[in-house]
C-alpha cells in the first residue's frame, strides 16, 4: 500500500492566514487566548525573524516587537481549514483519513494511471492546497508514520521509494516523533538522537524500562503504524466563518468580507464537483443578538458575483437590526445536472453556463419571478404560476414524439388562428347597440365592429374574494383587426384580452 500524508505546519497560523491573506507578509502570532498572559501557539516567519518565539506570553512577545499582530483562531476557522484540507484529499481519492489538526492521509491505490509518477502526484496535491489558501507539505511512503515523517522533514514534497523507508528514517531526528518531555529527556541521557538509533534498541528492553509509551515510540521509529488507514466518507459540510474586528453596520464592507468567504466556499465546492445551492447566513450582532436567514438560490451556481447579488437583495429587503460582529456561511451542495444531447435539435447552452445565467436573473428579478410558467388551478384565463426549472430526462424515442408533436402543432396553427394574450388585460371603451358591442376604442386601435361572436359566460372562484363573472366576445373591427374582449358582469367594465394573428 502507498499512502500520502498532507501535513500543514503551524496549523493554527495557517487557519488564520487562510481567512486573512493580507497578513501573510506581516509579523503575526496566534495566541490561545485574548489576555496578556495567554501563550503563543504559532508565529509567522516574519515574527520569528524579529525574535518572537512560540510558548511566550502575549505580553512578552509584545515587549520584543511592539508591531506584532496577535490574533486568536476560533474553532470554526480551524474546522473550516481542516475541511478544506480534506476536500483536497478527496479530490484525488475517496479513501482518505481525517486525522485532524492539519493532517490527512490519502490512499494512492489506483492513481498510478492518472499521473506519470508519485512525485507528480504529490506536487499536484501541494499545488491544490495552495489554491485553497493552505500551504501543505506532502509525503508519500508505504505507511502512515513514514509518510507523516517525510512530509514534516521535507518542507515541501518528499517521496520515499517503495522498500526504502528504513534508509530514509535512519537519520531523521527522534524529536520529530514528538515524544513526551520526560521520555525525550530519558532518550537524551541515553544518547539516542536519531530515529535509526531508537529503532535499533530491543523492543522488549525498551518496554521494561520505558513502558508502553516507549514501545509505541520504537514501533513508530521502525515505520510501523499504530492503526491502519481508517477511511471514512467526508461529511457534506461546506461552512466558512470569520470574526470581525469591529461591528459592521454598512452593507458594502459587509459584502466585501462576505466575498472572501464565498470565494473559499465556491473553491471547495468546485474541487468536490458541487455547485452552491441555498446559502444559510448566521450573523452575530452587537448586543449578543443573532440573525439567522436563508438566501434561496434558484439555480445552483458557483458564480460569486451572482451569489453576492442574491445576498445583497436579501439584506436590502431585510437589513440586520444591529451591527454585525461575526459571520458564518453554510452552502448547501448541489450536483450539476447532466444534459442529454438530442439528435434532432441543436445543443443548448452548457449546464454550468445556464446555471450562472439563471442565478443572475434570480438576483435581478427575484426568486419568485424566474422559472417555468405553469397553469394555475383556476379557470381564470390570466391565472398562472412559476416553478423552478427542472432537468428533463430524455428517454428513448423522445425526439420522435417531440417531432410529431411539433408537426401537429404546426398543422393546427395552419387551421386555426393564434391568440396573442395581453397580460394584464387592458381597459377599453365599448359603445353598444342592443347590448352588443358596436364600436370599440382601445390603446392603439379603434373601429366599428364588423363581425362578432358571443357572448359566452366564464365565471369562477365564487368561493373566495376573487370571484369573477365575464361575458366574452370575439370581434372583427373595420380596421381589419380581430380581438377578444370581455365585459365584467359585476361592474360592467370592458377589457381587451388579446389579438388574433
Amino acid at each position: 500500500m502507498r499512502l500520502a500524508c498532507l501535513y500543514v505546519p503551524d496549523f493554527p497560523l495557517a487557519a488564520l492566514l487562510r481567512c486573512y491573506p493580507e497578513l501573510r507578509e506581516s509579523a503575526v502570532a496566534v495566541s490561545e487566548g485574548s489576555g496578556p498572559r495567554a501563550k503563543l501557539l504559532a508565529v509567522s516567519p516574519a515574527a520569528a525573524r524579529r525574535g518572537v518565539r512560540g510558548a511566550l506570553s502575549v505580553a512578552q512577545a509584545m515587549a520584543i516587537d511592539a508591531d506584532l499582530v496577535v490574533r486568536t483562531v476560533s474553532s470554526d476557522m480551524r474546522r473550516a481549514a481542516q475541511a478544506a484540507l480534506c476536500d483536497v484529499a478527496a479530490s484525488f481519492s475517496p479513501r482518505i483519513e481525517d486525522s485532524g489538526d492539519g493532517i490527512a492521509y490519502v490512499d494512492l491505490e489506483g492513481l498510478g494511471s492518472l499521473f506519470e509518477s508519485e512525485s507528480q502526484l504529490a506536487t499536484a496535491m501541494a499545488q491544490r492546497t495552495v489554491q485553497l489558501g493552505i500551504d501543505a507539505q506532502v509525503g508519500v511512503a508505504g505507511s502512515k508514520v513514514a509518510a507523516w515523517l517525510a512530509a514534516r522533514q521535507s518542507g515541501g514534497v518528499a517521496v520515499i521509494p517503495k522498500g526504502e523507508e528504513w534508509s530514509f528514517l535512519v537519520p531523521v531526528p527522534v524529536s520529530l516523533l514528538a515524544p513526551s518531555p520526560n521520555l525525550a529527556a530519558t532518550l537524551q541521557r541515553w544518547g539516542i538522537h536519531t530515529i535509526g538509533e531508537l529503532a535499533a534498541l530491543p523492543i522488549h528492553a525498551v518496554g521494561t524500562r520505558l513502558g508502553p509509551e516507549g514501545v509505541l515510540l520504537v514501533r513508530r521509529a521502525r515505520g510501523e503504524d499504530d492503526v491502519p488507514l481508517l477511511p471514512r466518507p467526508l461529511p457534506m459540510n461546506f461552512e466558512e466563518s470569520v470574526d470581525l474586528d469591529y461591528g459592521v453596520d454598512n452593507l458594502e464592507p459587509f459584502l466585501f468580507v462576505l466575498r472572501g468567504l464565498l470565494d473559499r466556499l465556491t473553491a471547495r465546492l468546485g474541487l468536490r464537483g458541487f455547485l452552491c445551492g441555498d446559502l444559510r447566513l448566521s450573523l452575530r450582532l452587537a448586543g449578543r443578538g443573532r440573525d439567522e436567514r436563508t438566501v434561496t438560490v434558484t439555480a445552483p451556481s458557483n458564480d460569486v458575483k451572482a451569489l453576492l447579488m442574491l445576498v445583497r437583495l436579501q439584506l436590502e429587503a431585510h437589513p440586520a437590526i444591529a451591527a454585525i460582529e461575526a459571520l458564518r456561511v453554510v452552502a448547501l451542495p448541489e450536483k450539476l445536472r447532466a444534459a442529454q444531447l438530442d439528435l434532432f435539435r441543436p445543443n443548448g447552452p452548457a449546464p454550468a453556463q445556464l446555471a450562472v445565467t439563471l442565478a443572475r436573473l434570480t438576483a435581478i428579478c427575484g426568486a419568485d419571478r424566474v422559472g417555468e410558467p405553469i397553469v394555475a388551478d383556476s379557470h381564470r384565463p390570466e391565472a398562472y404560476g412559476v416553478k423552478s426549472f427542472e432537468a428533463v430526462t430524455r428517454l428513448s424515442g423522445y425526439a420522435i414524439r417531440e417531432t410529431t408533436l411539433t408537426a401537429n402543432r404546426f398543422i393546427a396553427s395552419r387551421l386555426c388562428p393564434c391568440l396573442r394574450a395581453i397580460r394584464p388585460p387592458q381597459s377599453i371603451d365599448v359603445f353598444c347597440q342592443r347590448d352588443h358591442p358596436d364600436f370599440i376604442r382601445g390603446p392603439g386601435f379603434a373601429g366599428r365592429v364588423v363581425h362578432a361572436a358571443g357572448p359566452w359566460r366564464l365565471q369562477g372562484d365564487w368561493w373566495n374574494e376573487g370571484a369573477y363573472a365575464r361575458d366574452y366576445y370575439d370581434v372583427q373591427l373595420s380596421d381589419g383587426g380581430v380581438y377578444r374582449v370581455y365585459r365584467e358582469a359585476i361592474d360592467r367594465r370592458w377589457f381587451v384580452e388579446g389579438t388574433y394573428d
